[in-house]
């Protein structure tokens, strides 16, 4: 097959993609090729076995070993290669520019051949394991046998080495022998946490395993795929990562859409998202509504003041309807609490110990749960009643 023609995915390697992008930079550094080489004439017309070329593969441990032929030491047992005769024709070749790509002559006439560059895998691989398994090359390569030329599109695909790499073990897949576990191929950091960075890319999930590709949609989703499988997520992060926005240290402005200043109402009126995941809603919420007005210790003469709320006869009448502020408060206190502070509720609700007006906000059965949540935590019950009032008897 030619080179540089679509490679049709029957020869590409297990679990390669159709139309296939190629494998990832961050894994597999960009090469440069600068070779001409039949793979189809070597491997199916002569009947090489791999290892005739690659000749330490089987028994590589690292994916820096160099498996590439040393020069010609290998060429010339078929190939009548002579230095001194660049320029040589013979059959099967063996001039310079039959093999080596971009050839030139320097000053002194000598020919320049160019560099190759074949970056090590940002990967952890033990060919000889795979070899002794009695694995085939072509069950991680594809079909070299009919390409003209093999490059990066031949590496191994991480969803065909799922096919045997589903081990029981953390992370794992399934409950074959070969383990699934991230860190058995893939690069870790000190902490233990897989590598990420590379200079030739950043190490993401794709999106068929777990469906947590770090889309822009993942800030949403990430919470079902770290439900799901928290183990998995702790292949890449530790648990601080996660705590530093969770505990409100770290705040993404990605978790909300444009416009949200706008929007937000709607959705803290539902919390959802939850806003205190992030916000605490006495510091952050509460000082921006006292500056617009809409709270009651907000700036006399704003627009916005009085507007929040509907009619006084809704909102504080004796009838308790949906729009009463009884109603509201129940259904969603958070949304009180970041225009309110505990004054103003005490201002009726108190007892007149404290300076309210002593009306009631407890409901019929009140007094049947009482003395739990007073013997729990006694605070609430002294923002409105002062420590010696009577009334707090039967909570005691």
């Amino acid at each position: 097959m030619p080179a540089g023609s679509a490679i049709p995915k029957k020869w590409l390697p297990p679990g390669a993609d159709w139309p296939d992008p190629g494998p990832a930079p961050a894994i597999y550094p960009n090469q440069r090729i600068t070779v001409r080489f039949t793979h189809g004439r070597h491997v199916v017309d002569q009947k090489l076995p791999c290892t005739y070329c690659h000749i330490h593969a089987d028994k590589s441990v690292l994916a820096s070993d160099d498996l590439l032929p040393k020069k010609h030491d290998l060429c010339i047992d078929c190939h009548a290669i002579d230095e001194a005769e660049p320029e040589k024709d013979e059959s099967p070749v063996a001039r310079c520019d039959g093999c080596h790509l971009g050839t030139k002559k320097d000053d002194k006439g000598k020919i320049v051949v160019q560099k190759l560059s074949m970056p090590t895998a940002n990967l952890k691989m033990n060919h000889k394991v795979h070899v002794q398994k009695g694995i085939k090359c072509a069950e991680c390569h594809g079909e070299v046998g009919q390409l003209e030329l093999a490059t990066r599109d031949q590496l191994p695909r991480m969803k065909g080495c799922l096919g045997c790499h589903q081990g029981g073990d953390a992370g794992g897949l399934g409950k074959s022998s070969a383990k699934s576990e991230c860190k058995t191929c893939h690069l870790t950091e000190k902490d233990g946490t897989l590598k990420q960075m590379f200079p030739t890319g950043v190490l993401m999930p794709p999106k068929w395993l777990k469906g947590a590709n770090h889309s822009a949609d993942f800030i949403e989703r990430h919470k079902k795929v770290a439900g799901a499988d928290s183990g998995f997520c702790g292949s890449c992060h530790t648990e601080s990562y996660c705590v530093a926005c969770h505990d409100g240290k770290v705040k993404p402005h990605s978790v909300h859409p444009n416009d949200w200043l706008n929007m937000h109402a709607i959705a803290a009126r539902f919390d959802q998202p939850k806003c205190a995941s992030c916000h605490s809603t006495q510091n952050f919420c509460l000082t921006c509504h006292t500056r617009v007005g809409i709270t009651q210790s907000g700036p006399p003469g704003v627009s916005a003041a009085g507007l929040f709320h509907p009619d006084a006869k809704t909102w504080a009448g004796p009838k308790r309807v949906p729009g009463h502020h009884s109603y509201e408060a129940q259904k969603n206190i958070s949304a009180c609490i970041s225009c309110h502070v505990e004054r103003d509720c005490v201002v009726c609700h108190g007892t007149t110990g404290v300076g309210g007006a002593g009306a009631n906000p407890h409901g019929p059965s009140f007094l049947n749960k009482c003395d739990t949540m007073f013997a729990k935590n006694p605070r609430p019950c002294f923002v409105c009643h002062d420590p010696d009032d009577p009334k707090l008897k039967p909570c005691r």
